[in-house]
């Protein structure tokens, strides 16, 4: 008998996206190794998120009331039957063979538990130069330790655990503490397997006075671990 095909599970959370949803959902469709499900997890937008969604007869599309971006992804994932799981967010894209060579790396590594790769941020070209001008890239080529650049087996995932439900932002990165510690293996690939869009309203411009949450997440990802230690 042959190997069993990959089944790919992607997760796409959004928060009034209507934007640029659709190009992200486009990102998936048009990959070189098809993904077996998209979940689309409105997270109670108020413009037309829902609208491209379902645009899409491909995507699986669920609307929650406000639940935070953690809560809606633990949602997501107990929905997903695929032994695999991917995220985008719902402004970036992927590049277009991203779970191909995600996927060729897991076969050739058996013991990988998760494969990341590279992400290029790029300005959003249909803004005005005055907008374009104010938003830097430092680096437009960094590895993506992210969800949105992270392929990973679903059994893997379950043995790190779901995302902290109090989490609103530094959500990944209280769960990549856990999952290390978990003793998961992980690659990073030197492909660009995510382009990260900058347009001025991501969250990481927006919710600048709100960035205590990733020193609250790295707090709550040590207290753990020296709990383990004392424990």
């Amino acid at each position: 008998m042959g190997q069993a095909v990959p089944s790919v599970s992607v997760v796409i959370p959004v928060h009034n996206g209507e934007k640029y949803l659709a190009e992200s959902i486009e990102s998936v469709l048009g990959q070189s190794y098809p993904a077996t499900e998209i979940l689309v997890i409105d997270n109670a937008s108020t413009d037309g998120t829902g609208v491209v969604a379902q645009s899409f007869p491909q995507v699986s599309y669920h609307r929650l009331e406000e639940k935070g971006l953690a809560k809606a992804l633990n949602y997501a994932i107990e929905r997903c039957c695929g032994g695999l799981l991917a995220f985008l967010d719902a402004d970036d894209l992927w590049t277009p063979d991203r779970l191909e060579k995600q996927l060729d790396a897991l076969a050739h590594q058996p013991d990988l538990d998760i494969v990341f790769g590279h992400v290029e941020q790029f300005v959003s070209p249909e803004l005005d130069e005055e907008a374009k001008a104010r938003l830097v890239i430092r680096d437009k080529l960094v590895p993506g330790r992210n969800k949105s650049a992270m392929l990973i087996r679903m059994e893997s995932f379950r043995r790190a655990g779901p995302f902290a439900p109090e989490a609103q932002m530094g959500d990944f990165i209280e769960w990549y503490m856990r999952a290390r510690d978990s003793g998961l293996e992980e690659l990073m690939l030197e492909d660009v397997v995510c382009m990260r869009r900058i347009h001025g309203n991501n969250m990481g411009y927006t919710d600048r006075d709100n960035r205590v949450e990733y020193v609250r997440a790295i707090k709550r990802g040590l207290d753990r671990r020296r709990g383990m230690a004392g424990g």
